[in-house]
């Protein structure tokens, strides 16, 4: 019981510490946006999410056939250790983790050069996007813009409800891909 009180009061005394007591007595003027939407459907976004799959899908090529061979390898030594001498099968096994640490580095330089591009990519875009949600907020006179995933229940970010008339993702998705023109 005590911990339903103590959210609630917490809220307030909060709300009250900022100076937004007065604040209160007229009514705020709040927006949502669900960032995740503006990006899948924003071109520039979609064009860069196109290059960084075709990117990732040039190195999981390459990556897999490197993961075959280990296991073929690996499967001719369990296989054929027991007639081979000691020295055979210890080449063979120290073959086998030479070729595994070089996969491995090479698994680790893909992702890097993906993480590389995507940060390239995406940084630009993301920098607009967040310029227009605050000159969005600015002209239309926002108190408040809260980004949400998904509303409901399941909802990452708390926002539970929120009409529909207050999301202003497409609005933003649209400058944003004015502005990418």
């Amino acid at each position: 019981m005590k911990n339903k009180l103590i959210a609630p009061l917490l809220a307030v005394a909060l709300l009250l510490s900022f100076g937004l007591g007065s604040a209160l007595a007229a009514p705020l003027k709040i927006a949502t946006i669900s960032i995740q939407s503006v990006l899948d459907h924003a071109k520039v976004a979609v064009e860069a999410r196109s290059q960084i799959e075709a990117e990732f899908g040039k190195h999981r090529g390459a990556l897999q056939r490197d993961q075959i061979d280990l296991e073929t390898m690996r499967d001719e030594i369990e296989k054929k250790s027991s007639v081979w001498s000691e020295q055979v099968r210890g080449q063979k096994e120290r073959e086998l983790q030479r070729r595994f640490r070089e996969f491995e580095v090479r698994n680790e330089d893909a992702q890097l050069a993906v993480q590389q591009l995507e940060k390239s990519l995406m940084e630009p875009i993301l920098g607009q996007l967040n310029d227009i949600i605050e000159e969005i907020g600015r002209k239309n006179g926002y108190d408040l813009i809260l980004e949400y995933t998904m509303k409901g229940l399941r909802s990452r970010t708390g926002l539970l409800y929120a009409a529909d008339a207050l999301d202003i993702s497409k609005e933003v998705q649209q400058e944003l891909d004015r502005r990418f023109k």
